[in-house]
């Protein structure tokens, strides 16, 4: 029951005129029944039956009213007045003075329900209708004033007191009521509005990925969001709240966080503050976190608040980053490439190690720099600046190679790798560039494609060496017999003479060539080189002429060299000889031998030479120079700066390819005017040299063993029997293989000597000599090939001990050569078998 009447009791502020209205009729129909029942009572004992029924109308009117709450309030309000004023215009006439309580009821309840307004003019209608009433005469005895009398008048007086102090009491209560009503409405709307904002607050702290709380003046946790209750790994708010760090996290997480709270309590805000901590899961993790006290109106400190964001991935993210770039930068600082960085200018911002070492400047020196600045020589800065203007457009040149000077004003090859840069626009902000030195890879290359074109020179020269040599064999060799058989007083001798000169000239001009490719087949051996050098000065005296001054400066003892010692007085005549036509009006030519170190800096520059102690060869003229561009090409074969008729071209080409062929190489320097020193090093070996070969008997020296020749050419096959057979020799004679098997099978007498051609078209010369030695042990092999050394090889015959004739020869070198072999020791001789698999010494 008390339940329901503090129901009945409670009004809705935001509309407490319709809730006060709702009381009031509730109110009036309870009471309304309980002043009726009397009411009615008295009036009808006394015969008012006016009264009854007024008194009925009104309590039905009330109890309607209360019924139907349905009805606009405005409605509801004015009738339930409107009850009151003709309730108490009606009880004037019978009542008496009772009747004032309900027009003052009227008023006041019009000023509450209605306004102040509708209150004011109540009170107006109150006392106009008491005024009528009185002037009708018609109001009830008790309403009259003994002292006023009975008159209008003084009726008049009455109700104007009356109107007084209704009207005062109804504008004073409508006008507090009214400010009554404006304030809560304030209060209402503020209060809705604090709803509504502490609402949306929570609906954005829900809603927020970052942990979001606040704590008390004890540390205790009062308001968290859910992303807080989801990293503590709890589910409903109330299970934190009241709680304090060490609830949930380990002791010396929460003594940390514990030590910040009490920071921000005592007024200092904690900012940008980075926080190490493990979640429900007991992984390490790390935010970012925010707090500040919270005050209240007065500006005390009632708490904290508290944001802290997860920034483990953004910390793992920046470690991998920085993990990425410091090995970025570690290998940028290790590579062997140079790495240039240049800005939208192209103005250097990076200049890695390899770059200082490539230009030789510092990073520091070229900062902000451009490269017309520092490493674009002057020549080349127009079409740079092309290159440029397209990079910056957007047409990528990536790869290039150019000239670029150092700092020490030398010049450099480089090739060059460009990524231009663009921002996220399209914008160009810079160039990546990655430079390499290939100073020395191109000084390879063009070593390289001048070794491929004496190779290919070489090629040709031996293409023709055996057809031509076997030509040249066969015209020296019976030039050189009709020499021997006519007397010093035939006329046809000074012909014959000629012819075989020619021959000669052809035979050294075939060696020459073979010599400059280095495909020739040489016969190396331990030799002193100041020996070479006095064994020619006579000829090279009566060579250079009486203007030309030969000055001799040899170092003793020299240390040996390996090399073939005709080769060698090949390689002096050309020099000296070239020495000589640089000087038409005569001068000085020294010929030097010394001892030289080389270094590995030498050797890098020379290929085919090992570092090591070396014996020099120099010849030195005071002749007329030679400018770079002539230098450059001295020893291309066939390039000569002599006259027409006057040079072959392949003087310098020869010596460069017997020094190379002796493991050798060859220096120049020459300046125009100054003259020029030509400067050969041959490695030294440590033994002993051998002595000069006895001098060859003038008379070509006989025998009468039993030779086997197998030649495939038939003028050269006849003519190495007729001196053969002229020398003593019995001679078997072969046109290839398989005729020498069948001649071998056929005698039956021992055969002493195989002379045979290398290259023979179907079976060559070392597979007769492998068969012919298998039916005579004890026979020797002497091997005949105007092919080059490789050719040679091929056919696996040249090795160390191997007796090799090299065509073309003359009538005499044949006869010594196969006198030599027969007499030499058989012990001494190596095995055919043993020389298949050897390699040729160059």
């Amino acid at each position: 029951m008390r339940r329901r009447l503090a129901n009945l009791l409670v009004i809705d502020p935001r509309n407490w005129r319709a809730g006060l209205l709702s009381l009031i009729l509730q109110v009036g129909v309870v009471l309304g029944v309980v002043v009726y029942v009397p009411s009615v009572y008295m009036a009808s004992e006394n015969g008012f039956i006016g009264v009854v029924v007024v008194d009925t109308v009104a309590l039905l009117g009330v109890v309607l009213l209360s019924w139907f709450g349905t009805i606009p309030f405005r409605w509801r309000a004015s009738a339930f007045c409107l009850i009151c004023y003709a309730l108490g215009t009606t009880l004037m006439f019978s009542v008496g003075s009772v009747s004032q309580i309900y027009l003052f009821g009227f008023s006041i309840l019009t000023a509450i329900l209605l306004g102040p307004r509708s209150g004011f003019a109540a009170a107006v209608l109150s006392a106009g209708t008491m005024l009528l009433v009185g002037y009708l005469g018609q109001v009830a005895d008790e309403m009259r004033m003994a002292p006023m009398g009975h008159t209008f008048p003084g009726w008049v007086v009455i109700t104007l007191n009356f109107a007084l102090v209704n009207t005062l009491l109804t504008v004073a209560i409508g006008v507090v009521l009214a400010a009554t009503d404006q304030a809560l409405t304030r209060e209402i709307a503020a209060h809705h509005s604090l709803d509504s904002q502490r609402k949306l607050l929570r609906t954005l702290l829900d809603a927020l990925p970052d942990i979001v709380f606040t704590k008390d003046m004890n540390c205790r946790y009062a308001l968290v969001n859910p992303r807080t209750l989801a990293e503590v790994g709890i589910e409903s708010e109330d299970q934190m709240v009241g709680k304090t760090d060490y609830d949930f996290f380990p002791k010396e997480f929460a003594d940390r966080f514990r030590a910040d709270d009490l920071q921000v309590l005592a007024g200092k805000p904690l900012v940008d503050r980075e926080e190490r901590s493990v979640d429900a899961g007991g992984n390490q993790m790390c935010y970012w976190t925010i707090k500040v006290p919270l005050r209240d109106e007065s500006g005390a400190i009632v708490g904290l608040m508290g944001i802290s964001r997860d920034i483990t991935s953004r910390k793992r993210s920046e470690a991998e980053r920085n993990r990425l770039l410091a090995q970025l930068r570690l290998q940028i600082e290790r590579m062997p490439l140079g790495y240039l960085l240049s800005d939208a200018n192209f103005r250097y911002t990076r200049w890695n190690p390899a770059a200082e070492r490539m230009f030789g400047y510092k990073e520091a020196e070229v900062l902000g720099k451009h490269p017309f600045e520092v490493i674009v020589p002057e020549a080349s800065q127009t079409s740079v600046a092309e290159i440029f203007d397209r990079i910056r457009a957007g047409h990528m040149d990536a790869h290039g190679v150019s000239k670029n000077r150092t700092k020490s004003d030398g010049t450099i090859t480089c090739e060059w790798y460009n990524t231009p840069l663009f921002d996220e626009d399209g914008a160009f902000v810079g160039l990546l560039s990655l430079a390499q030195d290939i100073t020395d890879r191109k000084r390879l290359e063009e070593q390289l494609q001048q070794s491929q074109k004496m190779e290919a020179f070489g090629q040709l020269a031996g293409g023709v060496a055996h057809d031509f040599n076997n030509l040249l064999t066969v015209i020296n060799g019976y030039s050189e017999l009709v020499l021997r058989s006519l007397p010093a007083s035939d006329p046809n001798r000074g012909l014959i003479a000629e012819i075989f000169k020619a021959g000669e000239r052809s035979a050294s001009l075939t060696r020459q060539l073979l010599a400059f490719s280095r495909q020739q087949v040489m016969a190396p051996r331990v030799l002193d080189l100041n020996s070479v050098v006095t064994d020619a000065e006579k000829m090279l005296r009566r060579l250079i002429g009486e203007d030309v001054k030969l000055v001799t400066n040899l170092t003793m003892p020299l240390p040996a060299v390996r090399a073939d010692p005709g080769q060698l007085e090949q390689v002096l005549l050309n020099l000296v000889v070239n020495a000589r036509d640089s000087m038409p009006t005569g001068g000085a030519l020294t010929i030097e031998t010394g001892t030289v170190v080389l270094g590995d800096e030498f050797a890098q520059t020379h290929p085919g030479i090992h570092p090591g102690p070396h014996v020099l060869l120099a010849v030195s003229d005071t002749g007329c120079g030679m400018p770079p561009e002539i230098k450059s090409r001295i020893f291309e074969p066939f390039f000569t700066t002599k006259g027409p008729g006057k040079g072959t071209g392949l003087g310098l080409a020869t010596v460069l390819g017997i020094v190379q062929q002796s493991g050798g190489t060859l220096e120049v320097s020459s300046e125009v005017g100054m003259g020029s020193i030509f400067k050969v090093y041959l490695p030294w070996v440590d033994e002993t040299p051998v002595g000069s070969a006895a001098s060859v008997a003038l008379q070509a020296p006989r025998g009468t063993e039993t030779v086997l020749l197998v030649e495939d050419e038939a003028a050269l096959r006849a003519l190495s029997r007729q001196i053969l057979t002229s020398c003593g020799y019995n001679v078997l004679e072969a046109a290839n293989g398989e005729q020498a098997k069948k001649v071998v099978e056929g005698y039956r007498k021992p055969i002493h000597l195989l002379v045979t051609d290398v290259v023979m078209p179907g079976v060559g010369g070392r597979i007769v000599a492998e068969r012919v030695t298998k039916s005579h042990p004890g026979l020797r092999v002497l091997f005949v090939s105007g092919y080059t050394d490789d050719a040679v090889v091929r056919h696996g015959v040249f090795s160390e001990g191997t007796n090799f004739l090299q065509k073309p020869f003359s009538s005499a070198a044949l006869a010594l050569k196969v006198r030599e072999v027969l007499d030499a020791p058989l012990e001494a001789e190596r095995t055919v078998q043993s020389s298949v698999s050897a390699t040729p010494q160059k």
